[in-house]
């Protein structure tokens, strides 16, 4: 069985073929198989329906609550995990990308910001995390006729089901979205999805700030940030307009040049402290970003004092 998650990356990736029957479609119930307790991510999008009991999920650093009579939906790649208590009765989707949309092509960020206007299917999924997706009993038995629905299509394939399959799912998902409407078109208005960025942002430079003495690599500011790496190279390029090698870079040169200017640590003690073995390529980095030697811009900011 293959893995699509890289040794270096504590996050796991799931593909369809690990955690489904099929690469297309599945729906199963909670008797089916185990949920995964460590945070993850997958390739593919998911639709947690909850039944009776109470699941939690952290669903890319944001807590969203899953109580009786619910849905919460996974964009792939988002990481998250949920916290099923015992007695928990659900149903789990699980749908490739090209199931969905056959034309559907847009990269993990371009997801998160992607039109409800172009991409309608997408809206309960983008704002899963600022709002839980609760029900009346009423309008849960709807929901739970239609999972009904595609649990009898999805075993007994045969020509033609498919269409049915995808017809019952866009009704669940239409459905959702019509019922909070006015909620959904309020976040998309306000762009939440940029507090997301900045949130995330403020993440991954809280974490880099606190490491910058030792390597740091961009799966593991990615996991500390509960984001996947290809995901805060697209987000790091979107917001700064540079690679995360040289955002990082900039980060420890700044720092160099604080503790510079405020301490008395000799040139080689500031360069370990931000990350640079070698006295001699750290003078090199700081010459080229700066225009000015280390030890002079020490000189220079005392005289300045």
């Amino acid at each position: 069985m293959r893995t699509s998650a890289s040794a270096a990356d504590g996050i796991r990736t799931y593909s369809m073929v690990e955690r489904s029957e099929r690469l297309d479609f599945e729906i199963r119930d909670q008797s089916v198989r185990a949920p995964v307790t460590k945070p993850h991510r997958h390739e593919y999008f998911q639709i947690f329906a909850n039944q009776a009991g109470a699941a939690p999920h952290l669903l890319g650093g944001r807590r969203c609550e899953s109580a009786p009579r619910s849905l919460i939906f996974v964009l792939p790649y988002r990481v998250h995990v949920a916290m099923v208590e015992p007695g928990t009765r659900y149903q789990l989707i699980n749908f490739a990308s090209n199931f969905l949309r056959p034309d559907f092509t847009l990269t993990p960020l371009e997801m998160e910001e992607a039109s409800i206007t172009k991409y309608p299917e997408l809206t309960p999924f983008i704002y899963q995390g600022w709002f839980d997706f609760v029900f009346d009993a009423d309008e849960f038995a709807h929901i739970e006729a239609l999972l009904q629905r595609l649990q009898v299509a999805h075993r007994h394939r045969m020509l033609g089901t498919l269409e049915r399959v995808r017809g019952a799912l866009l009704e669940l998902i239409g459905f959702t979205t019509e019922k909070f409407a006015p909620q959904l078109q309020s976040l998309a208005e306000q762009r939440v999805y940029l507090q997301g960025h900045t949130d995330a942002l403020r993440r991954v430079l809280k974490f880099i700030d606190e490491n910058l003495q030792r390597d740091i690599a961009l799966a593991e500011v990615a996991e500390a940030a509960f984001l996947s790496p290809n995901y805060l190279s697209q987000l790091l390029k979107k917001q700064t307009g540079l690679a995360f090698v040289d955002w990082l870079t900039g980060r420890r040169m700044e720092r160099a040049r604080e503790l510079l200017a405020h301490t008395d640590d000799r040139v080689g003690t500031v360069a370990h402290c931000v990350g640079f073995a070698d006295e001699a390529y750290f003078t090199r980095r700081f010459k080229q970003r700066f225009a000015i030697a280390p030890t002079a811009y020490r000189r220079s900011m005392r005289e300045a004092g």
